[in-house]
């Protein structure tokens, strides 16, 4: 994808706790099983995202992880880059070390295009607004596999 690992895995996450009642606290051990994220990273991931107001994290027992509601109304890019820096930093799609407007690839305004794209989807959805979706989905292949 456009994003590193731990973009992808901020996301997972993210949209993981966004699915979850209101009120309930999540370890972070359920998150990494769920989604298949190594534990030990994902919990470096979720610290970064406390740190940034995204989750609210809270030790001890009965302790665990919330979605904040900043996290709701932002962006998937915002998410992902608070968590991991600049996305929208992609080398040229043929490989070229030089690739700009003044010397450009083959490919590079279709590229420049597409990345262009990308950048306004995941900077137009709010993490609310993919959780939703992804819970229709989620009932909807539930539903055809019963």
């Amino acid at each position: 994808m456009i994003y590193t690992k731990t973009g992808e895995y901020a996301i997972r996450a993210i949209l993981f706790l966004a699915r979850q009642p209101k009120d309930r606290l999540v370890m972070s051990s359920e998150i990494a099983k769920s989604e298949d994220i190594p534990s030990h990273y994902l919990a470096k991931i979720l610290q970064r995202m406390a740190k940034y107001g995204y989750v609210d994290s809270y030790k001890g027992r009965g302790g665990g992880f919330r979605i904040t509601e900043l996290a709701k109304k932002s962006s998937i890019l915002e998410i992902v880059e608070r968590v991991e820096g600049p996305v929208i930093n992609l080398k040229c799609v043929t490989g070229l070390k030089e690739c700009s407007e003044e010397n450009p690839c083959p490919l590079h305004d279709e590229w420049e295009e597409l990345r262009n794209r990308i950048y306004n989807l995941i900077s137009s959805k709010s993490v609310q607004e993919v959780a939703e979706k992804y819970a229709e989905t989620l009932s909807k292949n539930n539903a055809n596999t019963q």
